[in-house]
């Protein structure tokens, strides 16, 4: 991953029509967006649906980017907007499909060895079931400290919220996933065994 500096220049660079840095500047934020995208979606296809509008959006806005906050910081902020406004068309759209009697689930990517096809379905539908499972808030922060690695104080920033506000969240999401992690079958074989 680039540097803010990095992707700053590539940012103002970009904005003077610069091809090149725009996509670099778009391939450096991809991963990025696409991370932010599934924590915030729970569905890896929503992810990259949601992923390229934000990266169309950032690209066709960065003009406006004023250099006040992180590159980071604004492209998140895309990003947590198009999320939303990509869920609320969505539930909007499976109503009318349910009623219509059309509605199919979303299957997951098909593997070469039908062995890891189960245990990836089964791995998705974990980690999805936990992370839907946590408040919007919540979910973010265990995503930027916990899988990201970011300080609080950083994730607090690039939340824009008070880092103690950000700390309860956090310690409210670890007590729940790890709760919910216990109650999988084989997590009470392992609760029982340490004690």
């Amino acid at each position: 991953m680039l540097s803010d500096r990095e992707i700053l220049d590539l940012a103002r660079r970009a904005g003077k029509g610069e091809r090149r840095a725009l996509e670099r500047l778009a391939g450096a934020l991809r991963p990025l967006v696409c991370r932010w995208a599934l924590v915030m979606t729970g569905d890896p296809d929503d992810a990259e649906d949601v992923a390229q509008l934000v990266l169309m959006k950032t690209l066709n806005s960065i003009e406006s980017f004023d250099g006040r906050a992180r590159v980071t910081s604004w492209v998140y902020r895309i990003t947590r907007n198009t999320s939303l406004d990509y869920q609320r068309a969505k539930r909007q759209e499976q109503r009318l499909a349910q009623k219509a009697g059309w509605w199919a689930e979303a299957r997951t990517p098909q593997l070469a060895d039908p062995l890891d096809e189960i245990e990836m379905t089964r791995t998705l539908h974990l980690i999805r079931t936990l992370l839907r499972g946590l408040p919007m808030t919540q979910r973010e922060v265990f995503d930027l400290v916990d899988l990201q690695g970011l300080r609080p104080a950083e994730a607090a920033r690039l939340l824009e919220m008070n880092p103690n506000t950000l700390r309860v969240h956090l310690l409210r999401a670890r007590r729940r996933m790890r709760k919910e992690m216990l109650a999988q079958p084989g997590g009470t074989e392992t609760r029982e065994n340490d004690g």
